[in-house]
C-alpha cells in the first residue's frame, strides 16, 4: 500500500511540474508539508505524539471552492505513560490514510498576503501494527486495553489468546475537518501553510482519533 501511494504522489507531481501546452495553472493545486501528530482519546490511551507527512493535489473549482485529493503517513508510537503489561511486546503503529477533500479558501484576506481556509473530507484509514514477531502472549494473561490495540484477540473468559503476530493491519473509513492559513511568496502562487485538522475514523475495537498540525507549501 506504501509504495502504491509513493508512486502516486510521484505521478501528481510530474503532472503539476511539467509544462504541457495551453495548461492553465490556476485550476491546480498541490501541497506537501509534515509536522507533529496528536492522538486523542482512545487513541491518546495507547499512542504518543509523532510525526506526520502530507501531500495532496486537486483542481480549483473557482478562486474560492477547491476538491484535493490526498495522502498522509502519521506515526503511532506507543504511550509510554500508558500501563503496559509486564513484558510488553515492542513494536510501532502507522496511520496511512487517502482522503478526497473540499477547501473553502480566502487567499488574501484585506489584499494582504496572509489568507486563511476551512477543509473537510472523508476517506479511507489503515492503521498498521507492527510488533516483536517472537512475543507470545503468557497463557491466562488477564485482558488489557492494550492488547487489543495491538491486535490481540481476548476470549469469552477475559483472556488474552496466546499467539505469535508478527504485524496486523486494519482499515476502516474516517473523516476529518480543520482550518489552515497560508502566507503568499511573492507574486507566484505559491504559499507557505500551516494547518491544523482532526481525523477520526471508525477503526475495529478501538477508533483512530488525532490532530496533525502540518507545516508545508502549497500552490493556489
Amino acid at each position: 500500500m506504501f509504495r502504491t501511494a509513493i508512486i502516486t504522489i510521484g505521478v501528481l507531481t510530474v503532472g503539476l511540474c511539467v509544462p504541457v501546452h495551453g495548461q492553465d495553472y490556476s485550476k491546480l493545486n498541490f501541497n506537501i508539508g509534515g509536522g507533529v501528530s496528536t492522538p486523542l482519546n482512545p487513541t491518546g490511551s495507547f499512542a504518543g505524539v509523532s510525526g506526520n507527512f502530507a501531500v495532496g493535489a486537486g483542481y480549483n473549482i473557482d478562486k474560492r471552492h477547491s476538491v484535493i485529493g490526498e495522502f498522509m503517513w502519521s506515526g503511532l508510537p506507543p504511550n509510554r505513560f500508558a500501563l503496559q503489561p509486564i513484558n510488553a511486546p515492542f513494536g510501532n503503529v502507522n496511520l496511512y490514510t487517502l482522503t478526497a477533500n473540499y477547501r473553502y479558501h480566502l487567499d488574501k484576506i484585506g489584499g494582504s498576503a496572509f489568507g486563511a481556509y476551512v477543509i473537510a473530507g472523508g476517506g479511507w484509514y489503515f492503521r498498521h501494527a507492527s510488533i516483536d514477531k517472537n512475543y507470545v502472549v503468557p497463557p491466562n494473561t488477564v485482558c488489557e486495553p492494550v492488547f487489543t490495540w495491538w491486535g490481540f484477540v481476548c476470549d469469552s473468559g477475559g483472556f488474552v489468546v496466546t499467539q505469535t503476530i508478527a504485524s496486523k493491519g486494519a482499515s476502516a473509513g474516517g473523516v476529518n475537518a480543520g482550518v489552515g492559513f497560508t502566507i503568499r511568496i511573492g507574486d507566484s502562487g505559491w504559499k507557505f501553510y500551516t494547518e491544523s485538522r482532526y481525523h477520526y475514523a471508525w477503526t475495529n475495537r478501538t477508533p483512530t482519533t488525532l490532530i496533525p498540525v502540518t507545516f508545508g507549501i502549497r500552490l493556489n
